[in-house]
């Protein structure tokens, strides 16, 4: 006789939840208690710390159980809130929704589909769950609310929060902080880039950034008070129009708006973000 405390299985739990199988693997792999492993569920240590176990049986082999307690869990009872949007993600780490959508398609954890987003495989394995508006039909995601903890993810965050001399998000090396995060606004905004970038003149003339798809040349001009610098400002003007190119000039006051100005200048230069 079974008791009413016995154990249940997946497929049970759905049904007293009122939901189909389908439905509650995907809420559990969503959760991370349960992955798909060799064309098995398997547990996951999350699984196993609320309770799941494994039970075999002559008749369906070996398979995940669960306490009758989960019935009351919170994530299971109101599946979504655990879960975090791209705008609850931005509020907790003083990001706009749209940066943090952008930083998570340079993990290649999401894509853009029908003006909303998509997750991809990778995206799945660190637990996306994909919704849809009800009323647009546009899709979106929600995120476990621990994702800020997921290494990579910290990484990028940081590394967009607080640039460094170093490496830009996509490994171009720069001397300087500012020029990094010029680099990093570049990058997420999706426009191809070099650094560097020698001036096709007969002297050696070079700008920080290069757009070769719109010829446009990104100068970021720190201390102007240094012996020359004034002299290279007048000289690389002076060349970049004689070239014809388009220029756009940042100076330090400018890094706390680059949202704001860059896409302004860039489409006085027929490039639209």
């Amino acid at each position: 006789m079974t008791s009413d405390n016995s154990p249940i299985s997946t497929s049970v739990l759905a049904k007293k939840l009122g939901k189909s199988s389908k439905q509650m693997f995907a809420e559990l792999e969503a959760l991370r208690w349960i992955k798909r492993e060799d064309d098995h569920w398997i547990l996951t240590p999350k699984g196993e710390f609320e309770g799941g176990r494994y039970k075999t049986s002559d008749k369906f082999g070996t398979y995940v159980v669960w306490p009758v307690t989960v019935l009351q869990h919170q994530a299971l009872v109101t599946p979504d809130s655990h879960l975090k949007s791209a705008t609850a993600l931005g509020r907790e780490l003083d990001l706009s929704a749209g940066r943090i959508n952008q930083l998570l398609k340079t993990l290649g954890w999401i894509e853009a589909q029908q003006k909303g987003w998509v997750t991809t495989r990778a995206g799945k394995l660190v637990g996306a769950a994909q919704r849809q508006n009800e009323r647009s039909g546009v899709p979106y995601l929600l995120w476990p609310e621990d994702l800020p903890t997921y290494p990579a993810f910290a990484d990028i965050c940081q590394r967009w929060l607080q640039p460094r001399p170093g490496a830009a998000l996509d490994g171009h090396q720069h001397d300087s902080a500012a020029r990094v995060q010029i680099d990093n606004w570049l990058y997420l905004a999706g426009l191809l880039h070099s650094c560097q970038h020698p001036l096709p003149l007969d002297e050696p003339l070079k700008v920080d950034f290069w757009l070769p798809q719109s010829h446009i040349c990104i100068q970021y001009w720190g201390d102007l008070s240094g012996a020359g610098q004034l002299s290279e400002m007048m000289a690389v003007r002076e060349r970049i129009d004689e070239l014809g190119f388009g220029l756009i000039e940042l100076q330090p006051e400018d890094l706390d708006q680059l949202d704001q100005l860059l896409p302004k200048l860039l489409l006085k230069l027929g490039v639209e973000i």
